[in-house]
């Protein structure tokens, strides 16, 4: 069984929601029990009270103001009812790197391992990372 498209397409609208209302149970609730989650520096949360909990701590500093908009970019299917999302953002209003707001969007893709459980989506892996331009100079860079 693949797991649905429009599915995915509401989930990755919930944790949007969640985000942008700053309801961070609301934001956990979109993630498995037993969820692991990898934010952009590397901190590894286990389970969905931690990611609750990390989450409300920096929703109450740097990202009190922030406003993020989600798009899914690719869906993987990888297993009955299991599934690969690769999720682009582009977020404003955080606190970057001191107490000043930042004007500029800062954006990033996330990566999720999304099950369906008993018709359910539920992410159960995250990994999640800025993302910046390749310089046009750069070997990497596109022609």
């Amino acid at each position: 069984m693949a797991v649905d498209e429009q599915a995915v397409a509401a989930l990755v609208g919930e944790v949007e929601r969640a985000w942008n209302t700053h309801d961070m149970h609301r934001f956990a609730a979109c993630f498995a029990p037993d969820a692991d989650f990898v934010n952009v520096m590397g901190w590894w949360w286990k389970g969905r009270d931690d990611i609750e909990g990390k989450h409300t701590l920096i929703h109450e500093t740097i990202f009190r103001d922030s406003t993020m908009a989600l798009e899914c970019e690719a869906i993987k299917h990888v297993g009955s009812g299991v599934a690969v999302a690769h999720v682009t953002w582009s977020m404003v209003g955080h606190e970057a790197g001191g107490p000043e707001q930042t004007s500029e969007p800062r954006k990033g893709i996330w990566s999720w391992v999304i099950r369906d459980r008993h018709g359910r989506l539920e992410i159960v892996s995250s990994h999640n990372t800025d993302t910046k331009e390749v310089p046009p100079a750069h070997p990497l860079a596109d022609p």
